[in-house]
């Protein structure tokens, strides 16, 4: 859940330790058992994540929101505002509430094509809450994302390791600095989205505060003088306006 350290999926991962796990032949049967079986821990802070790398950031799996185990993965601050955009039909595939090292409340979403991804944010817009885009998450080889400010401490960048056991003895920030593609992305997400689809848009908003400032002004600004409120505010206006949102059919 912590900013610039995003998620992947290890298949017969760290987090296997001693319970017996059926065969995983493939890639899709890995990432299937991850999203859809394993998922993450719970934990009493509100965190849900799988295990703290070398350097102490926390490492979650994706799960699916078709998983029986999507609920309880959802933390509490947002998990009210996700299950209401999945009732819309809309796919989301990552999320988080906000935390003391990072206080960003956000979600992630996808889509087939750019157009849809257009019509969402539009209708998002004309929804009039306190709503910050952020669209600068994938990282694929065709895809390249942008650099992030170094004064900003947001923007999330999405790592995969579809099918490479090179990897698997590696550390955690070698795996995160892995190459994809956007085949191999494709993949995945239709994996954790039940899709077949060929191609994937996706965007991140976010509640209150933007995850990247325009200016260094404006981080400093929200270091001194941040208010947990407009944050709190602009994701109960957006649950209690969420339903207005077309049906996402895709």
């Amino acid at each position: 859940m912590r900013s610039q350290y995003e998620y992947r999926i290890q298949y017969e991962q760290q987090y296997i330790q001693e319970e017996t796990i059926p065969a995983l032949n493939t890639p899709e049967d890995c990432h299937k058992y991850a999203m859809f079986v394993k998922g993450n821990e719970y934990f009493d802070n509100g965190r849900t994540y799988v295990f703290k790398d070398e350097f102490g950031k926390y490492v979650s799996t994706f799960v699916s929101q078709y998983s029986d185990i999507i609920e309880k993965n959802l933390e509490p601050g947002v998990k009210d505002a996700v299950l209401a955009l999945q009732k819309k039909g809309y796919l989301t595939f990552t999320s988080c509430q906000g935390h003391a090292d990072s206080k960003h409340r956000y979600i992630g979403v996808v889509f087939n094509t750019k157009e849809q991804k257009g019509q969402f944010m539009k209708e998002v817009r004309d929804l009039r809450c306190d709503i910050h885009w952020y669209d600068n998450v994938i990282n694929s080889k065709e895809r390249p994302c942008s650099e992030v400010p170094w004064w900003s401490e947001g923007g999330i960048t999405l790592h995969i390791v579809w099918d490479d056991h090179s990897y698997d003895k590696v550390s955690q920030m070698e795996r995160r600095e892995k190459p994809y593609t956007d085949e191999e992305l494709t993949k995945f997400w239709n994996v954790q989205m039940w899709r077949n689809y060929k191609h994937y848009e996706c965007v991140v908003f976010s509640f209150g505060y933007p995850m990247v400032e325009k200016t260094l002004w404006e981080r400093i600004h929200k270091y001194f003088f941040y208010n947990q409120y407009k944050v709190t505010s602009a994701y109960h206006d957006f649950c209690n306006k969420v339903n207005k949102l077309t049906e996402y059919l895709g």
